[in-house]
């Protein structure tokens, strides 16, 4: 659907978060008949979306299919938060309302010249490094979507970088030109309401005729879902043996190749991890793919000056020989292992916890089972079920009641070596979301350092 098939049409907004706010904001003034907006409840998002559009763009507090029947809605634009199984999206669907999203219509327009990046882990990183090599050799390039800045709010360029969510993969009917696929586990069951149906719709991005696909040959998970639900799409793996583009499997080394010789020398990639260097492989192989002529020196130079994004393996300053990283976007046990596998040490304190939404934590007790660390402290509300999970780890596990305790509890543990935030669990609940997490993570610090 596109943003033209709009004009003379009665349309509701589901949502009235940021991304309901730019729909809004991009709708009011054009050709719509009517625009309104809905939502499940009247809490703080409703009375800042009344506060800013008041009567230009009313809000329906959870109608009926009745109640958007009798105001002769016709068109529904969901917000990505609004999962498929909420009343408002029944609604919808009980009315027979034309139902798309924002992403879909932006891609309407937009995805021949779009470089999309989705996955479990990596995605923000991978999306961030598309647009920086691609701005390195003179491509005009925006980042965003899924990143916090609204696809609906970026300058007319020559390439887009997006990074979405897979929420916003769930409904799209345009492929992007070049689709990138960074990792897949188990994520937002709640929304999704099976791991399966979570695979289905992250990869329902490269259901409708993307150009060119790169994915990870070295995540199994990928590998074996793409079989499973695209047997038949010609994909182009990156950093498996004998793909166009690898990482170097030798000890020590960090280097990214094409065609097995060295491409760049990424040492001085700003970021930590096999994960990273392999992520900066598929931005490479993805700027390749939208038809950029690679230089090596322009590709060293983006490399060399990233700046690693925020919240995901940060390190924070602190004068004590303790190393602290923040790694609070970690939201599942896969991404917990990541940051440990990243960081290779066994003198680490790791905190874990967050909103428990019954997550199994086996894995990452198997991975602890195999790599040890110093002890691994547990934060409310889910923290205590994830020690009782790493029991037979016999590694130390001391559950605290928040993020000071947790501080302090660290600084005992250990006087060397690094202590990881990496939570394995949402914010929400105790925080508002990942970054006050981290906030709150940095002031203990501080205050503990001063204590």
């Amino acid at each position: 659907m596109r943003w033209s098939e709009l004009e003379g049409q009665r349309v509701v907004i589901l949502g009235t978060g940021r991304e309901g706010v730019a729909i809004a904001e991009h709708l009011l003034g054009s050709g719509v008949k009517s625009l309104s907006a809905a939502d499940e409840r009247d809490g703080d998002s409703a009375t800042a979306w009344r506060g800013r559009f008041g009567a230009a763009v009313p809000l329906l507090i959870a109608p009926t299919a009745a109640t958007l029947r009798r105001k002769r809605i016709q068109v529904a634009i969901a917000s990505p938060g609004i999962p498929p199984h909420s009343a408002l999206r029944r609604a919808t669907e009980q009315a027979k309302l034309r139902r798309t999203t924002a992403t879909d219509l932006w891609l309407g327009d937009n995805a021949a010249r779009t470089t999309a990046v989705t996955g479990s882990k990596g995605k923000s990183t991978t999306a961030a490094l598309v647009r920086a090599i691609s701005v390195a050799h003179g491509v005009g390039c925006e980042l965003g979507g899924n990143i916090g800045i609204p696809l609906l709010g970026l300058p007319e360029a020559e390439r887009y970088a997006a990074e979405l969510s897979s929420y916003q993969c769930s409904s799209v009917t345009t492929s992007p030109d070049v689709v990138v696929l960074t990792a897949l586990f188990p994520e937002h069951l709640d929304w999704h309401g099976s791991e399966e149906q979570y695979y289905a719709d992250k990869l329902n991005l490269i259901a409708h005729g993307p150009r060119r696909v790169l994915a990870n040959g070295e995540d199994p998970r990928l590998v074996a879902a793409l079989e499973r639900f695209h047997p038949d799409a010609e994909i182009e793996w990156v950093g498996s043996t004998g793909s166009h583009w690898t990482v170097s499997g030798r000890a020590g080394a960090r280097e990214i190749l094409r065609d097995g010789a060295r491409f760049v020398d990424a040492s001085t990639l700003p970021l930590v991890g096999r994960h990273n260097l392999r992520n900066a492989a598929l931005a490479l192989a993805a700027v390749e793919a939208a038809g950029t002529e690679l230089d090596p020196q322009a590709a060293l130079d983006a490399l060399a000056g990233f700046r690693p994004l925020e919240h995901r393996l940060e390190r924070v300053a602190d004068p004590s020989g303790l190393v602290f990283i923040d790694d609070s976007l970690s939201t599942s046990p896969f991404a917990a292992i990541a940051a440990l596998e990243a960081l290779d040490t066994r003198d680490l304190v790791l905190i874990v916890g967050g909103q428990d939404r019954g997550v199994d934590y086996a894995p990452l007790a198997d991975y602890l089972q195999q790599h040890p660390v110093a002890a691994v402290i547990g934060l409310p509300d889910s923290g205590p079920r994830i020690l009782k999970t790493l029991a037979p780890t016999g590694i130390l596990t001391v559950p605290v009641d928040g993020m000071d305790a947790a501080i302090r509890t660290a600084r005992k543990v250990i006087d060397d070596g690094v202590v990881l935030l990496s939570p394995a669990a949402p914010s929400y609940g105790r925080y508002r979301d990942y970054a006050d997490r981290a906030a709150d993570f940095r002031r203990a610090i501080s205050a503990s350092a001063s204590a």
